[in-house]
């Protein structure tokens, strides 16, 4: 799809189908919610997701609003790059008056709003950017998707736990992949597994070829992997197969970002075998999971799949509408923040989760899952979990 039709589809049909006049024929109090979001440029796919996570929660529940009341979501593109969404931000709050920011795909563009949030006291739901550090650079940030190290640590600490001893590192050359690199070389390490090498590689890089003649000379019994979503995940994906590693048995490790239920066709048998931790799966039978899938496949076609950014979208739209319902349309940031800090909710699509007040970060369920076949499909198919899981990167550095 063009980028603009992309605009036409995400931003537009929702516009019109969300702006309406109360039953008594009068015009609805409106929240307004800023959301900052890249779909253009790199990490364009997971802005695309957020979209319709975002979306599809208002179309399905605008209903369950105090009478009279409508959220709008003001959406701008940032192309990803983090001085537009500064100014993006800004424009939002001084012009639009918005109460509430969210989106922010990647974790650069996130530190250019932090000074926004925080002068102008607005709360600002995180949707996706996950660099551990991040909810410290403003008290204003509540993060609703996940912390690199909650992934990457399981990762490490379970394959290590499993007989997997030595391992190299690929991670795209960016504060989250530099997060993920540090996450599960802790998580391996503490378990007794050696790192052999790593490399880092650049954001919106394709040609993985050169990195897998290095990690074949090392001769890692695993491969651990962070790439971008969309194009370089599936060419890393490829690249491992191409190079022989995946002939020669590397077991080939990852979070659920390179892997996604809407990649999976595209990597194919490229990425079976491929062990992975993830927050959401889209194959998970829990009935909150199932009905949010089918929901998204009758708004978006029966082959689309939502991933953990369309699931983090969602779930922090329904925190904005448990602001509106506890204080109604017209409260404060302290009031926000008070039921930001310590929300929980036991059915999203992810299962259970809360948010640590302390932290301001989600806590919930890591799943390890594998790359199966099942029939003609390709699937991750979940075989573990572990519970309650908070930010490693947060223990290992406190806040001094």
């Amino acid at each position: 799809m063009s980028t603009s039709s992309r605009f036409r589809v995400l931003f537009g049909a929702a516009a019109v189908c969300l702006s309406f006049i109360g039953a008594n024929g009068v015009a609805a109090q409106t929240v307004k919610v800023g959301m900052v979001v890249g779909i253009s440029g790199p990490g364009a796919d997971i802005g695309e997701s957020m979209v319709r996570g975002a979306d599809l929660y208002l179309a399905l529940h605008s209903k369950d609003l105090p009478s009279g009341v409508k959220v709008d979501l003001i959406k701008r593109d940032d192309g990803s790059n983090p001085d537009r969404t500064k100014r993006l931000a800004q424009e939002l709050v001084v012009r639009d008056k918005v109460q509430l920011l969210t989106g922010v795909t990647l974790s650069p563009q996130a530190l250019t709003i932090a000074p926004v949030s925080t002068e102008a006291k607005i709360p600002t739901l995180i949707m996706n950017a996950t660099t551990g550090s991040l909810t410290r650079n403003s008290p204003y940030f509540v993060r609703f998707s996940y912390a690199n190290w909650q992934m990457a640590y399981t990762m490490g600490a379970w394959a290590a736990k499993h007989d997997i001893k030595s391992a190299y590192t690929l991670v795209a050359d960016y504060a989250a992949g530099h997060d993920m690199e540090a996450g599960f070389k802790r998580g391996f390490e503490d378990n007794g597994g050696s790192i052999v090498g790593s490399d880092r590689t650049p954001m919106g890089t394709t040609d993985y070829l050169p990195a897998m003649a290095r990690i074949k000379s090392a001769a890692p019994k695993s491969l651990f992997v962070f790439t971008l979503s969309g194009a370089p995940s599936i060419a890393t994906m490829k690249a491992f197969r191409d190079s022989g590693l995946q002939a020669a048995g590397v077991q080939l490790l990852s979070t659920a970002q390179n892997v996604s239920d809407q990649q999976l066709p595209q990597t194919g048998p490229a990425s079976l075998g491929m062990i992975n931790s993830a927050v959401y799966i889209a194959t998970d039978p829990r009935p909150s999971s199932r009905q949010f899938l089918t929901a998204f496949k009758a708004a978006y076609g029966q082959n689309a799949f939502p991933d953990l950014p369309a699931v983090a979208a969602w779930n922090s739209m329904e925190a904005v509408f448990g602001i509106i319902k506890k204080h109604g349309p017209n409260f404060t940031s302290d009031q926000a923040m008070d039921v930001l800090k310590n929300w929980k909710s036991p059915n999203t699509p992810a299962g259970p989760i809360a948010i640590d007040p302390v932290t301001r970060d989600i806590v919930h369920e890591v799943s390890l899952a594998k790359i199966q076949k099942v029939g003609e499909q390709y699937e991750n198919v979940a075989f573990d979990v572990v519970k309650d899981v908070k930010d490693p990167w947060k223990a290992v550095n406190p806040e001094k």
